[in-house]
């Protein structure tokens, strides 16, 4: 693969639904699913690629449930010749930590303690 630098240059949260019981044991066992598709611009000198991530975090007895879309828009050094290939391994790795990062923030204000999950990934 060749090797193109990307930074986020905006991200937008599109819908959050975070649910924390009241219940919850001090250590829980998290599992998280992610799925994301990119979006190609549609002119070619534009070097800005857009990312749909979603981001599902939660228990197996749902007593943490979390849910956050969010659209990532990265500006890329060149354009890929394989788009898929860059999202996997670099646009989604960096999407996916930007968007804990965030949960993370979103749970402090809330008036829990930050998960840290951008350094466990």
């Amino acid at each position: 693969m060749q090797e193109i630098k990307a930074k986020i240059i905006k991200q937008r949260v599109l819908s959050s639904n975070i649910y924390i019981s009241q219940n919850i044991e001090k250590k829980v066992e998290l599992a998280m699913e992610c799925r994301a598709q990119i979006r190609a611009p549609k002119n070619e000198d534009d070097n800005s690629i857009l990312l749909n991530i979603e981001l599902n975090v939660g228990t197996a007895d749902e007593k943490v449930k979390i849910e956050l879309a969010s659209d990532v828009f990265f500006e890329l050094e060149q354009l890929p010749e394989d788009y898929s290939q860059i999202a996997e391994q670099k646009l989604v790795p960096m999407a996916m930590k930007a968007l804990l990062n965030l949960l993370d923030e979103m749970l402090v204000i809330m008036g829990y303690n930050k998960m840290e999950l951008s350094q466990r990934v």
